[in-house]
C-alpha cells in the first residue's frame, strides 16, 4: 500500500490507473508507467522519479519474483487486481493512524485528493520558478491524461484558491481560463 499511495501522488494518477497496472506496464529500467485504457479509453506514458522507480523495483523484487508480465502489479485475491474497497479501507486506516479525521465517504480526505494535490503542486512550482505556463500546461494536460484543457483548468482554479498570488500570475497568462465558483463562496464542491 505505501508504494501504491506514493505512485498515485507522485505521478498524479487516478487510483484506478494504478490498481490496474500490469507488471509489464511498469518499466523499472526507464522509470516509465504505461497507463492503458484509462478514462475515455486513453493510454499514455507517465514518468516516475528515480526514488519511486527504486521503491517499485524493491516492491517488485519481493512481490513479483515468479510473476508473468500479464499479472497485476498490485495484486488482489484470486488473480484479480487490488479492489477499490481495499484501497479505501487502507487509506482510512492510514488516516486513523496519522490522527487525521475523515468526514465520511465522499467528504474526504479522499484518495483522489492525491491527484489534485499533485496537479496543484506542479502548477505552484512552475509559477514560482517562472516557467512558461503556455509551454507547461499542455504537458500537465497530457501527463494527467486529460482530453481537454478545461479538465486541467479545474486544477488552475484549485491552485488559485489555495495560492492567490499564483492566481494573479496565471490570469496574466491565461485570462478567463480559471473558472469562478458561483454562489456565496461557502459552498463545498
Amino acid at each position: 500500500m505505501p508504494v501504491f499511495f506514493r505512485m498515485v501522488y507522485a505521478c498524479g494518477l487516478r487510483s484506478s490507473e494504478a490498481r490496474l497496472l500490469k507488471v509489464e506496464d511498469v518499466d523499472m529500467d526507464a522509470g516509465i508507467l504505461g497507463i492503458q485504457h484509462s478514462k475515455k479509453d486513453n493510454s499514455r506514458l507517465v514518468a516516475m522519479s528515480d526514488e519511486l522507480t527504486g521503491r517499485c523495483r524493491d516492491y517488485s523484487e519481493n512481490v513479483h519474483r515468479l510473476s508473468k508480465g500479464s499479472d497485476w502489479f498490485f495484486p488482489g485475491l484470486h488473480g484479480k487486481p487490488m479492489t477499490i474497497g481495499n484501497i479505501y479501507h487502507n487509506f482510512r486506516r492510514f488516516l486513523w493512524r496519522a490522527g487525521i479525521s475523515h468526514g465520511g465517504r465522499g467528504k474526504g480526505p479522499r484518495v483522489h485528493d492525491f491527484r489534485h494535490t499533485y496537479a496543484c503542486h506542479c502548477l505552484k512550482k512552475w509559477v514560482l520558478e517562472g516557467k512558461d505556463r503556455a509551454a507547461y500546461l499542455p504537458v500537465l494536460k497530457t501527463y494527467m491524461g486529460h482530453a481537454s484543457f478545461e479538465e486541467t483548468a479545474y486544477y488552475l482554479r484549485l491552485t488559485g484558491d489555495i495560492f492567490p498570488d499564483i492566481s494573479i500570475k496565471l490570469e496574466g497568462c491565461y485570462p478567463n481560463m480559471i473558472p469562478r465558483l458561483e454562489g456565496d463562496g461557502d459552498e463545498t464542491y
